[in-house]
């Protein structure tokens, strides 16, 4: 069943950080393992792309920035830690390990991330509550329903 009333964005953006659906807070969201994904919600039905042509890029662009943010940290730490005689190598390869592992550990997160701060700017409306609900009746068993409040 989805939730109609709206979560408060810090609540959404706590159940995202969890990688739990933003909307509902449903365990594992859209997610089967680390990369693969479903279509809805197996808690609510909430759908994943909500129709959107580029929905992924919010998130994309996320990951893009804590990737490289974490890269501009590595160097600017150990510049600062080797001073004067910076060691350019070991950073070299710490930054590139963090520049390769970065997206691949993000990339649930800033999934779900987009998603909460997507539903703070378009809330669902009630076609789609009520595709929700049919998705919902027509797979008995797929979607949960909410076993605590919030």
């Amino acid at each position: 069943i989805p939730v109609t009333t709206r979560p408060t964005f810090s609540r959404m953006i706590g159940r995202a950080l969890l990688r739990r659906c933003p909307w509902c807070g449903g365990r594992g969201a859209w997610f089967k393992g680390w990369f693969g994904k479903v279509d809805r919600c197996r808690t609510c039905g909430l759908q994943w792309d909500r129709q959107l042509v580029g929905f992924e890029l919010g998130a994309t662009s996320i990951n893009v920035i804590l990737t490289l943010g974490s890269i501009l940290t590595t160097v600017l730490v150990g510049f600062i830690l080797t001073m004067p005689d910076v060691a350019v190598l070991p950073i070299m390869f710490i930054a590139l390990g963090m520049g390769v592992s970065m997206p691949l550990l993000a990339y649930p997160y800033t999934q779900t991330l987009w998603m909460a701060v997507d539903l703070l700017m378009r809330a669902p409306e009630d076609d789609e509550l009520a595709d929700w609900a049919l998705a919902s009746a027509a797979e008995p068993g797929t979607y949960r329903a909410r076993a605590r409040q919030r």
